[in-house]
């Protein structure tokens, strides 16, 4: 077994730095996700998902960060008619084409 252990130390000692950093790190994480900001998914398994909560099958992607979480938050719309945000599994959501 090889072990290879790497120290970065980075220094964000700037508003300028911080966003800097934010701003690579948000870029990076859009790439690896499965689905974008602002893509239309349409739900393709409800298990978990109660029908007052959102109607449709289908949403706009708000945030898929595989690296965080496997849920993607999508917004909808309830039964109330609201626009709402709710987190779905990624595994469940099919990219339609607009």
């Amino acid at each position: 077994m090889i072990r290879n252990t790497k120290v970065e130390e980075t220094a964000l000692d700037t508003p300028e730095a911080i966003s800097d950093h934010l701003h690579a790190e948000f870029e990076r994480r859009q790439t690896a996700a499965l689905f974008k900001l602002g893509e239309r998914v349409r739900i393709i398994n409800r298990s978990s998902i109660p029908p007052e909560v959102m109607v449709g099958d289908v949403g706009t992607v708000m945030l898929c960060d595989p690296e965080f979480s496997p849920l993607t938050t999508l917004m909808g719309v309830n039964d109330q008619v609201m626009t709402i945000q709710f987190p779905v599994q990624t595994a469940n959501l099919e990219r339609v084409e607009a």
